[in-house]
């Protein structure tokens, strides 16, 4: 029974909140990169809501990229539970110098195009919130006379090695990304911002956790980097872009091969000081109690998935000061 319960409990996860990638793909085989093809709406519309600033106003841009735990799959009903009155109603009230653009799922929740404040309406629907809240709560507090703009982009329940990448190579997710990427740093240009792409956040690995996904992650990860740097090198620092990597958790969900995901995204962040690993499962973060009647096991409890968003935040706030 309580095996029949896990795989309940797995169905509903992927009906709610993933997109899992086609079942029957098997495993170790590659079968063309138009074998694993996403229809991606690429009309990435400008919804002109920002007034314009003198040429060249330098400005910070974080980048927030994933899949479903970068989405936002947490619960708000839980957060509310979990946290004081006062700072729920910080959350709802949102972060006015904290900025997102927002495209999730194939644009099935976006900001329209626009740049908002960070508050809990940035995630996976009504009832969701995202890491971006943990991420704004610190970066408003530890800059609270600049303004920052984030720019969310996730696929929920898709895979490295087959979506954002095929053979190592740009494939549908990312070639999406990058022309909303590119659509939102261009808009910020237009009013007279000079972007400073100073770091990207990345919240995915659940759906690379087969072994054979999981043997190719450090080099998928290597080439996705490199992809990253290179295309957006025109908006680098001079210090370069960093590159913020979560770990997994150890769910039922990210079974088997959990363990070789986060050893690849450690080793990465040991090719250079530009590449940062913080682990999740060490630091407590759990998906194992919410719902209570029906855990979903796939997606951070609520104050996990604020600690997640606090986390990156931490990381953001060390490397701006380290640069000065």
């Amino acid at each position: 029974m309580k095996f029949l319960a896990l795989i309940l409990t797995l169905l509903l996860l992927f009906a709610s909140c993933n997109s899992p990638e086609n079942s029957s793909i098997p495993e170790g085989e590659e079968l063309g990169r138009d074998y694993y093809k996403i229809n991606m709406n690429n009309d990435y519309v400008i919804n002109d809501c920002l007034e314009s600033v003198p040429q060249g106003t330098a400005v910070k841009v974080i980048m927030l990229l994933g899949q479903s735990n970068a989405t936002g799959c947490s619960l708000t009903s839980y957060l509310k539970q979990g946290v004081s009155a006062e700072k729920y109603a910080e959350f709802e009230n949102g972060y006015s110098n904290v900025l997102i653009n927002f495209s999730l799922d194939n644009q099935k929740y976006s900001s329209k195009g626009a740049f908002v404040p960070v508050d809990l309406s940035c995630a996976a629907g009504k009832g969701y919130f995202g890491p971006e809240v943990g991420m704004a709560e610190v970066l408003s507090s530890a800059f609270k006379n600049e303004r920052i703009f984030i720019l969310k982009f996730s696929m929920s329940g898709f895979s490295l090695n087959y979506h954002w990448l095929y053979d190592y190579k740009p494939s549908w997710i990312y070639e999406s990304f990058k022309i909303f990427a590119n659509t939102y740093l261009g808009y910020l240009s237009s009013k007279g911002y000079s972007p400073s792409l100073d770091a990207i956040c990345w919240m995915q690995g659940e759906s690379d956790t087969t072994d054979y996904k999981a043997s190719k992650y450090y080099k998928n990860t290597i080439s996705f980097v490199n992809t990253l740097r290179s295309d957006f090198a025109s908006y680098a620092p001079n210090a370069g872009i960093y590159f913020i990597d979560a770990g997994i958790s150890n769910s039922p969900y990210c079974e088997p091969a959990y363990p070789q995901i986060n050893e690849a995204k450690k080793r990465f962040s040991d090719d250079s000081h530009l590449n940062v690993y913080f682990p999740t499962i060490e630091a407590g973060l759990t998906t194992l109690y919410e719902p209570e009647s029906n855990p979903d096991l796939g997606h951070y409890d609520a104050l996990s998935e604020l600690a997640l968003g606090r986390m990156f935040g931490e990381e953001l706030v060390k490397i701006y000061k380290n640069r000065g």
